[in-house]
């Protein structure tokens, strides 16, 4: 089919032209494999769309198919962005001489305020991990994740070459959120966890074989959805009440800095974010318990 090499060349585009990590064109692909489906069933060709198709398209998105549920505004503006930029290559590069997406709006976004859990209960959890290669493995995964501020793909990417545990230890992140690199820095404790994991990492069976940091129990390297479930497994018994997921140590990590007086575009730097805006929501977490210390001095008078 044409919309096939179309795609397949956008693909091309993203991985060469504009060197986005896996990850992000992973995603890319899974969005533009569902508008592909919207058109095959309404009958449409996909260089002769017009605006109200694409509209058509979001509002298919936010109704419920059966056994499935409803996509979030913030997914259903993520697919309009992914279908925005095929277009958008599809026009620069003369395959149409217009762009439907144009004037086509998002769906308003609520900004929510990122989950964390406090410093101690991080302590906790990562007290809580056996002496075994297994849980030393595991707890060097969440001082990754909490100390490093990485997304668990990030994490799951590491080579033993990223990690040097030295005078000035750091965590060398490739090919992060937008296919960029980042230098983080390791205080004592994180890397006092690694180096304890790294000198027991040749545990695991062909580990030799592998450069990747975190294996698996047969030498694989460790996949994303393997760290979820290990979270759960550990954290359903030491923080019960809690719900806690990978990307919540990443907030932990921004939110306990933010509350440490660390400023805001030095946070930005060690998360990657491309951009200070979406850092700065981390602010309104000092700000939500600035509020809450000074009504706590209005209800403790008599």
């Amino acid at each position: 089919m044409e919309i096939d090499k179309a795609l397949d060349r956008f693909h091309d585009y993203l991985k060469y032209v504009r060197n986005m990590s896996r990850n992000t064109i992973e995603a890319y692909s899974r969005d533009l494999e569902r508008f592909k489906s919207f058109l095959q069933n309404h009958s449409l060709e996909f260089k002769a769309i017009k605006r109200n198709n694409i509209e058509s398209f979001m509002k298919s998105l936010s109704q419920a198919k059966p056994g499935e549920s409803r996509l979030s505004a913030s997914s259903i503006a993520r697919n309009l962005s992914s279908v925005k930029a095929f277009y958008l290559f599809l026009f620069l590069s003369g395959e149409v001489q217009s762009m439907p997406t144009d004037l086509v709006k998002a769906p308003k976004l609520r900004r929510r305020i990122p989950e964390y859990i406090p410093y101690e209960d991080v302590q906790k959890l990562l007290n809580s991990f056996s002496d075994t290669h297994v849980g030393k493995r595991n707890k060097a995964i969440v001082a990754v994740l909490y100390f490093g501020g990485l997304r668990v793909s990030e994490a799951c990417s590491l080579q033993l070459s990223d990690v040097p545990l030295g005078d000035e230890p750091y965590i060398r992140v490739r090919g992060g959120k937008g296919g960029k690199d980042r230098i983080v820095p390791l205080n004592g404790r994180a890397a006092a966890i690694l180096d304890d994991y790294v000198g027991i990492r040749g545990q695991f069976a062909n580990s030799d074989e592998s450069n990747a940091l975190f294996l698996g129990t047969r030498g694989e390297p460790i996949s994303r959805k393997m760290i979820p479930k290990m979270l759960n497994t550990q954290a359903r018994v030491i923080l019960p009440s809690i719900h806690v997921h990978p990307h919540v140590f990443r907030h932990s990590f921004a939110t306990h800095l933010i509350q440490r007086g660390v400023n805001v575009k030095i946070v930005q730097e060690l998360l990657g974010h491309a951009n200070l805006a979406t850092t700065s929501i981390y602010l309104h977490i000092a700000d939500r318990e600035k509020r809450a210390a000074v009504e706590a001095l209005y209800t403790s008078v008599d």
